[in-house]
């Protein structure tokens, strides 16, 4: 039996090494790095069995564990799946089934696209000292932490007054004098300074080295076409976006194929 896996982020990697115990032969296709977004990450603590630890060092316990497997990891981004069919912008690939664990991708703010210093990812940053982040969830706040504590100034726009994030990463921002929340100010125009970005809100006119645009994510399957043999797992799927959420859903889903072929 063949599998294929789109994404080598905590689902995909969990369905690869799952399945590699029952000697199936796993092919994972991930154009960026093992690891997903957990690169992003301050620090990842939703893993309940794994004690706290950043995200870089999760990511390369990932890799560690994909590669101890067995599995095959093909670096090409897919542009399609359709019928057990993976098709990238070199080939096209046949499964007997395929489980994509694609995560997701950032909801976009064309118009704020101004410079390369106007990131959706807190890897994809310049280098900077002064970091404007548009957003109040996990994501917004949990990047905020990982500039302060490199010692950067950080300044974070909530449009409006209630914040996403958990309230464990609000204090902790909170506690460096570096942090500083606009609260009920939304970013209405972005513009390229020289080697900065001017922010313009209602409350006035600020200047960064870089911003970070962490205004939310949606599923990443447009490419999918829905098929019999053809799951969609973790973040990709939607609910809640939790690493260890995505990793259980992935593994239940290999079981399923497993019974499926009466493996299990």
């Amino acid at each position: 039996m063949r599998v294929g896996i789109v994404g080598a982020g905590p689902a995909g990697v969990a369905a690869a090494v799952f399945l590699r115990r029952y000697n199936v032969h796993v092919t994972v296709f991930e154009k960026n790095r093992v690891g997903g977004l957990l690169r992003n990450a301050h620090l990842v603590e939703n893993i309940p069995v794994l004690p706290p630890a950043p995200g870089e060092e999760i990511c390369k316990t990932l890799e560690k564990r994909l590669f101890e497997s067995g599995a095959e990891l093909i670096r090409e981004e897919v542009v399609k799946v359709e019928n057990e069919k993976i098709l990238t912008e070199r080939e096209t690939y046949s499964f007997d089934y395929v489980i994509v664990a694609s995560g997701t991708i950032p909801k976009r703010i064309p118009e704020f696209e101004v410079s390369k210093n106007v990131v959706y990812e807190f890897i994809d940053l310049p280098e900077f000292e002064q970091l404007a982040i548009y957003g109040a969830g996990d994501a917004a706040f949990d990047s905020a932490l990982n500039a302060l504590r490199r010692g950067k100034e950080v300044h974070l726009f909530n449009r409006g007054s209630r914040i996403r994030a958990l309230p464990l990463l609000v204090e902790r921002a909170k506690k460096y004098e570096k942090f500083y929340y606009h609260e009920r100010c939304p970013i209405l125009k972005v513009e390229e300074e020289g080697k900065m970005v001017k922010l313009k809100t209602e409350h006035g006119v600020f200047t960064f080295d870089a911003l970070l645009l962490s205004v939310g994510r949606v599923p990443n399957t447009s490419f999918v076409e829905p098929g019999e043999r053809t799951f969609i797992v973790g973040d990709a799927r939607g609910g809640f976006r939790q690493a260890s959420i995505a990793m259980g859903s992935a593994i239940e889903t290999a079981m399923e194929i497993l019974r499926r072929e009466g493996t299990v």
